[in-house]
């Protein structure tokens, strides 16, 4: 495992201070990437001047990457840990994130690196000079597209587009800045759904929130393997949360 040095200073010290920004990782089995995700992020936010913190969610791995995060918060002083003791999902890790964040802001990302850390100071300055309430990253190019993940998520995404009325592209990313109060009223549903993740742009937009979208670019896995083993099984799972969604945010707006 990479180390960084014994203990690192919060990124932006020494620089007059904007809001700040608490980046929000859920992780399952990412042991292998988390050294150098930590190191690009801190870099980025160092660069830019961005105070804030890494918030690292545990969620029930069975690999070694609860003491990867144990580790690194005790090198980087910026950083959270956070343990799920059961396998919770997605959305679980962006709510035990956000209960543990102090930021003004909060970014979430994924722990694979295909978002870019290097990216995040654009979300960020969207966000405080825009007067957005969030900021998506859309994956307008890809390193190295997947046809048949690519078919299916793009396939996804253009139902809900269709579904819900919304010229939007790729509103299936995760890679979002976020007013804190925002991401907490975006977290509260009704339904109960397979894949949530997928509807926030959904969500967001129904609840009348100001939405911005910028460009970025989709990388390559950096290491270990993604949790969705079938992707077609996946998409045809997460397509069943559609008519929920059309009557948690449709119909029960027009009541």
């Amino acid at each position: 495992m990479e180390e960084g040095p014994a203990r690192a200073e919060n990124p932006g010290a020494g620089i007059s201070p904007g809001p700040t920004l608490s980046v929000v990782v859920p992780c399952f089995n990412e042991e292998k990437n988390l050294p150098v995700l930590v190191n690009r992020i801190n870099q980025a936010m160092g660069s830019a001047g961005i105070p804030g913190e890494i918030v690292l969610v545990n969620d029930g791995s069975r690999d070694g990457t609860g003491a990867a995060i144990d580790l690194l918060s005790r090198q980087f002083q910026n950083v959270r840990a956070v343990h799920h003791g059961a396998n919770r999902g997605i959305v679980e890790g962006w709510r035990s994130g956000l209960a543990a964040s102090g930021g003004d802001f909060v970014l979430t990302t994924d722990a694979d690196l295909q978002y870019a850390p290097e990216d995040i100071p654009l979300l960020y300055r969207e966000m405080v000079s825009g007067g957005w309430d969030l900021v998506q990253g859309w994956r307008k190019e890809r390193e190295e597209p997947d046809r048949i993940r690519d078919l299916l998520s793009v396939g996804l995404s253009r139902m809900l587009q269709w579904i819900f009325s919304m010229d939007l592209q790729d509103v299936k990313s995760g890679f979002i800045c976020y007013r804190k109060e925002v991401f907490r009223d975006i977290l509260d549903y009704r339904q109960k759904y397979f894949s949530f993740q997928s509807l926030i742009t959904v969500a967001a937009r129904f609840k009348g929130y100001r939405i911005r979208q910028v460009p970025i670019t989709f990388f390559r896995r950096h290491a270990g393997e993604s949790f969705i083993q079938r992707p077609l099984l996946f998409s045809i799972q997460a397509a069943t949360d559609l008519p929920k969604a059309f009557y948690e945010y449709r119909m029960r707006k027009r009541r």
